[in-house]
């Protein structure tokens, strides 16, 4: 097998995704194998099972709610290839060639760690955070993301060596949000190389604003924690980068103050009008201040 696709599931129909893999493993010569793990859902998942039992994937099931990275642990125990493509369940590729682009990476079996890139579909949602903050802070060119190449990584559609993955996940216990920091900063850290490609994934998983104000709150706690707790390399982060600055002139604690007292405004504001991004800055810097 010279490929596995790991799919961790939670509360999302991921039928489509199943379908347009096996579409595409059908035209290929190389074995390819497709793993999904659900994470105790509530919904979807006679659904999902029986989309993998149509398609030859492999579908298990968690006894518990263990958190994305222990499920992302527990697909990577199972595969049977060297190189793991992580895909979320909300993915659609972009691309009819989605597997081959990256299996012409792996049959030259480079120490790369490849990012596909994400995108989002062109709908209208005027008040929508989420899409908002994909498009302007998440869908790039290739080109553009291999500029800060540790600075575009997310887990929806990367491409990892097996034993490399193990090597940076082991140890980790933090389940919050936020495992795609932790592994930017473990290949920065690591002084791996990163190369990035144009084979995007359509992110059409767009949770309403609330949800996404939540995630912004985790995210700026995990950027604090990963900051106070290790030794990873964080000088690609444009937040960590801005606490350095406002610690050396003194002003940490007075910004902090001051986003106490505007923090409610800036979180009825992004639940209400899904903008401006500015407001989600300021407020990842005051959960960030405050976890500090």
């Amino acid at each position: 097998i010279l490929l596995s696709i790991c799919i961790p599931s939670y509360n999302t129909d991921c039928s489509e995704l199943l379908n347009i893999l096996q579409k595409q493993i059908a035209q290929l010569e190389e074995i390819v194998e497709v793993l999904v793990c659900d994470d105790f859902s509530t919904e979807y998942v006679r659904k999902n099972q029986e989309a993998c039992q149509r398609n030859g994937f492999l579908f298990f099931e968690n006894q518990n709610n263990i958190g994305r990275v222990e499920t992302r642990k527990k697909l990577v125990s199972r595969v049977r290839s060297k190189w793991v493509l992580f895909v979320d369940a909300d993915m659609i590729p972009k691309r009819d060639d989605f597997i081959s682009q990256y299996l012409n990476f792996v049959t030259a079996d480079r120490e790369f760690t490849l990012v596909g890139g994400c995108c989002y579909p062109k709908k209208i949602k005027p008040f929508n955070l989420r899409l908002r903050y994909g498009r302007n802070r998440e869908q790039m060119s290739a080109e553009k993301r291999q500029l800060n190449p540790y600075n575009s990584i997310l887990f929806g559609n990367v491409l990892i060596k097996k034993e490399l993955f193990s090597e940076v996940f082991d140890d980790f216990k933090d389940n919050a949000y936020g495992e795609d920091i932790y592994l930017s900063s473990s290949l920065k850290s690591l002084n791996k190389d990163v190369v990035h490609l144009s084979n995007e994934t359509y992110h059409m998983g767009l949770e309403n604003n609330r949800e996404f104000v939540k995630k912004i709150q985790k995210s700026g706690e995990m950027y604090a924690r990963l900051d106070s707790n290790s030794t990873l390399d964080l000088s690609h982060i444009k937040l960590v980068r801005t606490y350095s600055l406002l610690k050396r002139y003194m002003l940490h604690n007075l910004i902090k103050f001051s986003l106490v007292i505007t923090n409610p405004l800036l979180k009825t504001v992004l639940i209400t009008f899904g903008g401006p991004l500015l407001f989600v800055d300021l407020m990842r810097l005051y959960y960030f201040l405050k976890t500090k």
